[in-house]
This record gives C-alpha cells, structure tokens and sequence, in this order.
C-alpha cells in the first residue's frame, strides 16, 4: 500500500521540479530512465528556461530521486500522481507556440543525457502560486518590459499594444480583470509571451499612477 503524501500545493510541485533538475546530475540510473517517462512537468525559472521533472516525482512531497527509484515498480503511482497534478498546473494547447517552446527545451534537456523524448509524451505547466498571482515574472528590469509596449497611429488608432501585434494594453488588462488567467491568455493567443502580459500590466500600473489616466 502506498502510504507517500501526494502533493497540495503549486510551491510543492516548484519545489519538486527543482529538486529534480539538479539531483538528476549526480544520478546515472535516473538519467537511463528518462526515455521512459511519459507525463512532463515544466517550471518556469530564472532567466527565462525551463526545468522539468517526470509526474511520478513531482507528484510525491519531498521526493528525492533515491525515493523515486526505489518506489518506481513498487508503490509509485502514475494515476494518482497525474489527478493530483492535474489540478496545480495547466494544459499546453496542442499546437500551441507554447508547447513548441516547451517541446523544444526538453528535448536539448534530455539530449544531456543522451535520451529522446517518449513518443505520445503530454506535457504540463506548473507555477510557484496562483497563476493570478505569477502573472508578472521578476527576472525582467521594468525598462525592458516597457520596451515591449509601442503606440503606432497607424495601429489601433495609437492605443498602446503588444509591440508587432494588434493586442491592445487595454485587451489584455480587462481580460485578466474579468477573470482571465496568464495560462488561458497565453493558449489563446500563442503570439503572446508570459512577458508581454507583465508588460501589459507594468504599463497599465505606471498609466495608474498619473493624475490623468488615459486607456483605450
């Protein structure tokens, strides 16, 4: 019987991919098995790659790659694993340029090792909190994200927009206002990056912070 705590929370999972992407260096068993992994877990980290760690890993409190291995054919549990993770992270639209972004990490990922991607393997998302609450990532300085703002009167009438895209400022605040998640954004318009929708909100937040606020 498997008596191992599941996950609860986004800091869990975080924390379990992390732990993941810097045992697997020191464990050649591990590495031997990474073929075989069908389920992909990806965390976004600190200068804008990917780290990534298998659902029987992440999934699992505190896990260690020693647990990992010893419970592997024994009381590790995919399914389990799987519905738990399923509610602490988010689908990558197929298709999407976010799994081809995804796709494309993991594979230079497990090419480290000498390994290829399973055929059929699904990949997730995972986040540090509440996707509202890890909308505005920190790596980047505010003049970059402003940057990525441009005001053309030839589009959109001069409303501020998505710098090479027709996504107003404006779109994007009242979406999130209205409910919307960074995640759900992102897979319906897969020309946006988690850094536009900061920008978006860092402008907004400075157009707030005048005595005249002009939106679209």
């Amino acid at each position: 019987m498997n008596m191992r705590k599941l996950v609860s929370s986004r800091e869990q999972v975080a924390s379990n991919i992390r732990r993941f992407a810097d045992d697997i260096v020191a464990s050649a068993e591990m590495q031997s098995r990474l073929s075989l992994v069908h389920d992909w877990y990806a965390l976004r980290i600190a200068g804008g790659g990917w780290a990534f760690g298998p659902s029987k890993f992440v999934g699992y409190r505190d896990n260690t790659i020693k647990k990992y291995l010893e419970s592997y054919r024994t009381s590790a549990n995919g399914g389990e694993t799987e519905h738990a993770l399923d509610a602490l992270s988010t689908e990558v639209e197929p298709g999407s340029r976010l799994e081809r972004e995804l796709t494309s990490a993991l594979e230079e990922f497990l090419d480290r090792w000498g390994r290829k991607l399973r055929r059929g393997s699904r990949l997730r998302v995972a986040s540090e909190a509440d996707p509202e609450i890890a909308i505005a990532p920190r790596r980047k300085t505010d003049e970059a994200l402003l940057d990525r703002i441009s005001s053309d009167p030839e589009i959109c009438g001069g409303r501020p927009c998505i710098k090479g895209t027709r996504m107003r400022v404006v779109d994007i605040v009242e979406a999130i206002a209205h409910g919307a998640t960074q995640e759900e954004l992102l897979r319906d318009f897969d020309y946006l990056t988690a850094e536009d929708i900061a920008a978006a909100l860092l402008y907004a937040a400075h157009a707030s912070n005048h005595r005249v606020v002009q939106t679209a």
